[in-house]
């Protein structure tokens, strides 16, 4: 507590002056080396960090007023009878507000306690009387009581065992309590064990050290006492999750406009899906999520661990619609064909959802720091764009709250509906989900895109709320509408020019029969000048022509024409006989399996190949048998994709299982699976 009187000394802006005069609420300060006089409010000075009273505090300190409400019964009445005896003796009248005693009668001052008298008489006379009440107080205690009241108050006839505080490790020696802190904090990463464990080891340890050691009771108190929030002896997810907590005050990031804060992570999908070589496994999933608005700005699923050529993908794909991303359109027409009937919407629907969710750009990107984010490939394209990237804390999920509950969210409204859903953890997880696998790579990507624009954007989230309507969740469509409108942010979406040079590149000559990528054979009139002509540039070129691919979508390859600055765009030679768009997974696990049979990787054959992935068609003659046989009982996965005004209506997880079970109502029992176009009969 600061304070000021008439006369004092003090230091203020670093000199030092004397109150020598006071009008109202202004002090006259005299600085004492110059006599120069300085006016200022009572105020201003009290609330200025360079001021300092020359002398300590006159008032006492308030942190001990409320220390009657702090002691139970016993404690509080034994406090009150020692402040009445004790102000009784200093004052000659007990306290007023005790006993029903009125302020405006006081009680006549009895003559053993007048302070006339001396105070060793007083104290003499109250010990006597107490004992006579036989509620005896010594005259030492009192006399120890009467000297705290004098420098604490009411707080200084407290009994001090009842406010001492305990040790979390009792009486133990310090250096016993370091052993037990290191051997509870060092569980963190071990497999879980027993209380007993941590005792026997503190306790080798404490005897080759010569320390006392307590029983063995008192040992698990100090155990108990010193495990906090870590559950060194529970389960090992939950252990390490603990660990990861920030040593900090935890904070919350509530970015005002879309594309303020955008965060980006990978993680396992918990999901069977069948690879282009025919195996099942699980696939990675990729995000990157606006904070503001929730918004998914895209996503990538990919069969083997994300590489730094994907981040530099999802950028170009968060920053192109879905109708302007070559290829898409023909992909999704390819899994309408082949799914079952009703289970992705027409065209117009389709067209509907997409045109509702946002192109966000974002400004900063929170990443963490695996070789996904910290490549060259996805920071020279935030470089360009200007955008900054933020590196999260090593292992600190934290730093990206957000996207880690997206995961969650994904889980509980899409894949668990998906046949081949393995569940969070071995825990919950089906008996043979590998086997119920019957999802493609390209399949699940246009499942996932079309749920995003249907059901996530429309879908009410609990963070999303507006001042003008505080009780009412947003959906991310609905947010972004309502920041735009108060931050309007720049409306961007690549082109076809800028998509291209977001894509990973490669060089390669051209040749009489056009370019040769990944042994397929791409050509374009455009490419007529050039055929046998290098191209002119340094290294690593070594005049060969730069070439820009889309590995998610192959039927297409982009070549730079630097003489004209334009880009063209050669096809694959069989890309009309093609399906649909395939990746460069599905490329090279088709032209694996045709050197398996001892063939010669031709054009057609690896079409023939590429088509038979695409369809799920079995390796073999006794696997397409199998799969044949089992067609029937393949489980039917309702629509993922409902309008805008269904998925706004179904949007809570309770109402999107409603929907999944009346999807399935109206289809006949004998309604077997989309038939595959290479389904035939062998026999």
């Amino acid at each position: 507590m600061k304070t000021v009187r008439l006369f004092d000394m003090l230091s203020y802006d670093g000199q030092t002056w004397q109150v020598v005069a006071q009008d109202g609420p202004e002090l006259a300060l005299k600085e004492l080396i110059s006599g120069r006089i300085h006016k200022i409010g009572v105020a201003e000075l009290l609330g200025d960090e360079s001021f300092l009273p020359d002398v300590p505090d006159r008032l006492p300190q308030l942190d001990s007023a409320a220390v009657l409400e702090t002691l139970g019964p016993a404690g509080r009445e034994r406090v009150l009878f020692l402040r009445r005896h004790v102000v009784e003796v200093l004052t000659g009248r007990p306290p007023a507000d005790i006993d029903g005693l009125d302020e405006d009668s006081p009680t006549p001052i009895r003559r053993e306690y007048d302070s006339r008298l001396p105070l060793k008489d007083r104290i003499a006379a109250k010990v006597a009387e107490l004992a006579a009440a036989k509620t005896p107080v010594g005259q030492r205690s009192l006399e120890r009581y009467i000297k705290a009241y004098r420098e604490d108050g009411v707080a200084g006839l407290v009994d001090g065992r009842a406010q001492r505080q305990s040790s979390p490790t009792g009486r133990i020696d310090p250096a016993l309590a370091s052993l037990i802190e290191d051997a509870v904090r060092a569980q963190t990463n071990i497999s879980t064990g027993t209380r007993s464990r941590v005792i026997k080891q503190v306790s080798l340890e404490a005897s080759q050290l010569g320390l006392p050691l307590p029983s063995r009771s008192t040992l698990y108190r100090a155990v108990q006492n010193l495990e906090k929030s870590r559950h060194p002896f529970g389960n090992a997810t939950t252990r390490r999750t603990q660990a990861n907590r920030p040593d900090r005050t935890w904070g919350r990031q509530a970015p005002s406009r879309p594309g303020e804060l955008t965060e980006v992570d990978s993680t396992p999908m918990d999901l069977m899906v069948i690879y282009p070589d025919g195996l099942t496994g699980r696939v990675d999933l990729t995000l990157m999520l606006d904070v503001a608005t929730r918004t998914l700005c895209s996503a990538i699923l990919r069969p083997i661990a994300t590489k730094s050529v994907d981040a530099a993908v999802l950028l170009a794909r968060a920053l192109t619609p879905l109708p302007m991303q070559p290829g898409w359109n023909r992909s999704v027409s390819f899994s309408r064909s082949i799914l079952p009937a009703g289970m992705i919407d027409g065209d117009d629907e389709i067209r509907t959802s997409v045109a509702a969710k946002p192109v966000i750009v974002p400004e900063s990107i929170t990443v963490d720091r695996g070789k996904v984010y910290v490549g060259s490939t996805f920071l020279n394209a935030c470089e360009r764009l200007q955008i900054s990237v933020t590196k999260a804390a090593p292992r600190t999920p934290t730093d990206k709250p957000h996207v880690e509950r997206v995961f969650a969210a994904i889980n509980s409204g899409f894949t668990q509906y998906l046949a081949g859903y393995v569940g969070p953890n071995v825990v919950n997880r089906g008996k043979a989900p590998d086997s119920e696998a019957m999802w493609t790579l390209a399949e699940l990507q246009n499942l996932l895109d079309l749920w995003i624009v249907a059901v996530w954007q429309n879908k009410p989230h609990p963070g999303l709320r507006h001042p003008a309507m505080p009780k009412r969740d947003l959906t991310p469509n609905e947010a972004y509408a309502a920041l735009a409108s108060v931050a309007p942010t720049v409306n961007v979406a690549l082109d076809r020019d800028d998509y291209i040079g977001l894509l990973p590149v490669t060089y390669r000559s051209i040749q009489g029969y056009g370019i040769n990528f990944e042994s397929l054979h791409y050509d374009h009139p455009s490419l007529h000048p050039y055929r046998g002509v290098k191209s002119g540039l340094p290294l690593p070129a070594n005049g060969k022509w730069e070439v820009r691919y889309d590995p998610y979508r192959l039927q297409s390859i982009y070549i730079r024409d630097h003489f004209r600055g334009e880009w063209i765009e050669a096809e694959w030679s069989l890309a009309k006989q093609s399906l649909a768009p395939f990746s460069l997974d599905v490329l090279r696990a088709a032209r694996t399996a045709v050197q398996k049979r001892g063939e010669s990787p031709s054009g057609v054959d690896v079409l023939a190949e590429i088509s038979r992935i695409q369809t799920g068609g079995a390796r073999t003659v006794k696997e397409h048998r199998a799969a044949k046989r089992d067609s029937v009982n393949k489980p039917v996965v309702p629509p993922f994709s409902p309008t805008v005004e269904q998925a706004a209506a179904d949007a809570t997880e309770e109402s999107l299982a409603t929907v999944a079970a009346i999807s399935t109502a109206h289809i006949s029992p004998r309604l077997r699976a989309a038939r595959r176009i290479d389904d035939e009969d062998e026999e």
